[in-house]
């Protein structure tokens, strides 16, 4: 009899790794295609730049994905590259969890979601030649925060 439970308990332990091993990385595609809640949206904008929107695990992902359907909009083009959102957000996750003595209760816990990156492509070598010389307008530089003095 205990040869059978130790049988079965491995059995399940093998089980739950091989599922484990069977979690895939987002594949590259729009968001909500094939790839769920990864990958890429874009629009296109009045001026004809385009606003690329990146959700990825992480992020080297994010800017191979962004710089990939850059790529693609600006049919392999140069195009300049300026990232106005780069963000990994809190997300609050409720659940129930049940106690020894057969009592429970829920829960909430704060996680960090995806990272979610934003911008405008311009596409052409003459966006991609202004953005190494073109000092940043004034609403696009972001200020340091002050530091706040530490208590003794």
């Amino acid at each position: 009899m205990k040869l059978r439970v130790i049988a079965r308990a491995c059995a399940l332990v093998v089980a739950g790794v091989i599922l484990v091993g069977c979690v895939t990385p987002p594949v590259y595609g729009p968001i909500g295609g094939e790839s769920g809640p990864y990958g890429y949206s874009d629009t296109r904008n009045a001026d004809g730049s385009h606003t690329i929107r990146v959700v990825a695990m992480g992020a080297a992902q994010a800017h191979e994905f962004w710089d990939r359907r850059a790529g693609e909009l600006c049919g392999g083009a140069e195009y300049r590259k300026i990232i106005y959102r780069a963000e990994i957000p809190v997300v609050s996750y409720t659940g129930y969890a049940s106690g020894a003595n057969g009592y429970g209760g829920s829960y909430t816990e704060d996680r960090y979601g995806n990272l979610i990156l934003e911008g405008h492509a311009r596409c052409g070598a003459a966006a991609a030649a202004a953005a190494e010389t073109a000092p940043l307008p004034a609403s696009q530089v972001i200020e340091p925060a002050p530091a706040t003095p530490q208590q003794p």
